[in-house]
């Protein structure tokens, strides 16, 4: 049987919106991998009876509680006073910790800061988790077959000593081995989705959400490999045309162009760098790509990319013309095997009746091929953006299955354009 987590996220900067907790989610998705189920996330102000009335609930359904945050020198500072009266606790000056903390401060302040012995207070019987990251120790408090781990709540504190001294641990304990993926799918909503795949999963472990401006993923968690992969399989089979892979998309297309040998270069008008900035987040990605030309302007348009003035007079700056021979012109610039050209209305004025905002169009040049297509997104200008970068993402990802112009139908082969 799993063993079952809380955690605890203490500052009132948190329930006032002013710094996100990345902690919380950063140690769930990591309890995750190691089998540990997390049953809640409480972000709680900081309030003495507040506190110890979360850690009580917590301790009545979890084997695990982690707290972060509230181990400062500050009167607000209220987690190991909490801890210690929900456990009938008492709490002790620890000479060892304090010289460390002194020791942490002296390089920084030219003084000794009479505030620091608050955080050299530690729980009765808890073992310390020294902070090589900070001043706060951490501390990790046993009851019978219950654990609480006390954390500081800076995220490069708090990470560092949760990888550093839980996971090991939690790690060592780990039974029960599953087989688990996440399964990526582009362009459907999590409704649709779910509505073909629930009958699959409806017994098992897994979990969806929607990756914004792409689609669901699933991630899937058995202890029986064949059934797992049985599950794996249907669950592709009915979505073909959407399935990404087992990473998120800018990763599955690096990951893909590595194996077929090929560069990507991208020519960007209303996505402004959009594009290549998702893109460059995958570490790595120089082995892949050329570069990219953001040519706003129709004058860079003519200049870097060899769009002709007269099809931008006569076609417009937004036109199937134009995404052309602007992925014509990057082909000739960067000599990439796969070329990606956007160019649109991203709002929130410019649209026409004809062409109304959230119109984009798309060049796609390789393997001695053009294509074309043209498509309306829908929101805000950040939205049709965001849209619209993904969109050429996933068109390339395409390209490189081949599928454009096959099981896409949306797109028109162009390849006449090529002497055109």
């Amino acid at each position: 049987m799993s063993k079952k987590a809380s955690i605890i996220a203490t500052g009132s900067e948190l329930t006032e919106g002013i710094i996100v907790d990345r902690n919380s989610n950063y140690i769930a998705q990591k309890l995750k991998e190691v089998g540990v189920e997390t049953l809640k996330i409480i972000n709680i102000k900081d309030d003495l009876n507040l506190i110890k009335k979360t850690l009580e609930d917590s301790l009545s359904i979890s084997d695990i509680i982690i707290l972060t945050g509230g181990l400062g020198p500050t009167k607000d500072d209220l987690t190991v006073r909490a801890v210690a009266e929900v456990l009938n606790l008492g709490i002790v000056f620890n000479e060892s910790v304090y010289e460390d903390i002194k020791k942490y401060y002296s390089k920084r302040v030219s003084k000794s800061l009479e505030i620091l012995k608050k955080q050299a207070y530690v729980i009765e019987g808890a073992q310390v988790l020294p902070n090589l990251m900070g001043s706060a120790p951490g501390q990790k408090v046993t009851i019978t077959e219950k654990v609480i781990y006390l954390l500081p709540g800076p995220f490069r504190e708090a990470s560092y000593m949760f990888d550093n001294y839980i996971l090991p641990e939690l790690e060592h304990e780990k039974s029960n081995k599953k087989y688990e993926c996440v399964l990526y799918f582009y362009g459907l909503t999590e409704a649709e989705f779910m509505d073909s795949v629930s009958k699959y999963v409806e017994n098992l472990d897994y979990s969806t959400k929607i990756e914004e401006y792409v689609g669901p993923s699933l991630r899937l968690r058995l202890e029986n490999k064949e059934e797992f992969d049985n599950i794996f399989n249907m669950i592709i089979n009915e979505f073909p045309d959407n399935f990404i892979g087992l990473d998120r998309l800018e990763v599955t297309l690096f990951n893909e162009l590595v194996e077929k040998n090929w560069k990507i270069s991208f020519a960007e008008s209303c996505t402004g760098g959009m594009i290549s900035d998702i893109f460059v987040s995958v570490p790595g990605v120089s082995e892949v790509f050329v570069g990219s030309v953001v040519s706003y302007s129709n004058d860079l348009k003519q200049k870097m990319l060899q769009v002709k003035e007269n099809t931008l007079k006569k076609f417009g700056a937004v036109s199937t013309e134009t995404v052309l021979e602007m992925v014509k012109g990057l082909k000739e610039l960067t000599n990439a095997d796969l070329c990606v050209s956007v160019s649109g209305i991203a709002g929130p004025t410019g649209g026409t009746a004809e062409k109304p905002v959230g119109t984009v169009y798309f060049g796609l040049y390789f393997e001695d091929q053009l294509f074309s297509t043209k498509k309306i997104f829908e929101g805000n200008r950040e939205d049709i953006r965001k849209r619209a970068s993904y969109y050429a993402l996933w068109s390339g990802l395409q390209a490189i299955r081949n599928q454009v112009g096959k099981s896409i139908k949306e797109w028109d082969c162009l390849s006449s354009y090529l002497s055109y």
